[in-house]
């Protein structure tokens, strides 16, 4: 697998997971490390659900991409989607609310490139090459 799309694709789905397994495990302290204080029992549980278990499907999901060569433009396409909605989203939020922090702007470069990322390897053959 050419290195780029391997990068892409790896770090893709090992962010993906790594965030989903921490809001599976400690979702309210996940949230709160994001500036965000939530309590219960019913916060939890939703918050493991969607973020947890969502990201933690992406994640395998991307990795599986990544493991199959015949698999990865599909990985860099799911990436793609996956990290330019999440950063565009943040963006209409950050512009809309005024809000702004150093986590916002960490995540969203970091969402912006991955997706910009996913973007260069499916225009570039030789990044999708057998």
């Amino acid at each position: 697998m050419p290195l780029l799309t391997s990068i892409v694709l790896w770090l893709s789905g090992l962010s993906l997971l790594a965030f989903g397994a921490a809001f599976v495990v400690a979702p309210l302290a996940t949230m709160a490390s994001a500036g965000i204080v939530l309590d219960g029992a019913l916060a939890a549980t939703e918050l493991r659900a969607f973020y947890g278990g969502l990201e933690v499907a992406l994640g395998v999901l991307v990795l599986l991409c990544a493991l199959r060569p015949e698999r990865r433009r599909d990985g860099l396409l799911l990436t793609f989607a996956i990290f330019a909605g999440i950063g565009m989203a943040r963006l209409v939020g950050m512009l809309l609310s005024g809000a702004d922090s150093g986590f916002l702007r960490f995540a969203i470069v970091t969402e912006l490139g991955l997706a910009a990322l996913a973007a260069w390897c499916l225009r570039t053959p030789a990044e999708l090459a057998r």
